[in-house]
């Protein structure tokens, strides 16, 4: 029921959230439970390609496997670079933050972000939604 009631609803919300068209690529940072729905949903809603990116190898198979997405492990790769190669230059058309409280990024980002927030002055760690925004097309939604 939990997946039914909230999980399934916020995945579906951040993908309708895109306005999908026909041939779209979809960009997903984060493939928990909440991704894993808006990867479903963003094919569902006519994404032509949905790239996910997560650095847990599982959550990362079952995108490839039972979703059918495209993966990047940010641990391995550079995000951008990947994400710029994926699309010919051009950005994903649309991306959905999937990854909520506790974003880890590896790095001089990551180690900013976790000294922003030890100190107060950041309330959360925004990654993937930085990335995000670098990454996505011109005007996309994210």
């Amino acid at each position: 029921m939990l997946f039914l009631s909230d999980i399934f609803p916020t995945g579906y919300m951040a993908a309708e959230a895109c306005d999908i068209q026909p041939g779209d690529v979809i960009a997903v940072w984060g493939c928990g439970p909440v991704g894993q729905f808006a990867i479903k949903s963003a094919y569902l809603l006519g994404a032509d390609r949905v790239i996910a990116i997560d650095r847990f190898e599982y959550r990362l198979r079952i995108a490839r496997e039972r979703a059918g997405a495209e993966t990047i492990n940010y641990e391995e790769v550079d995000v951008f670079e990947a994400l710029r190669e994926m699309t010919g230059g051009r950005g994903p058309d649309s991306c959905i933050d999937a990854v909520g409280m506790e974003g880890h990024a590896p790095g001089l980002a990551g180690a900013y972000d976790r000294a922003k927030v030890s100190l107060a002055l950041e309330t959360d760690r925004p990654v993937a939604l930085r990335e995000a925004i670098l990454a996505c097309r011109r005007v996309g939604p994210v």
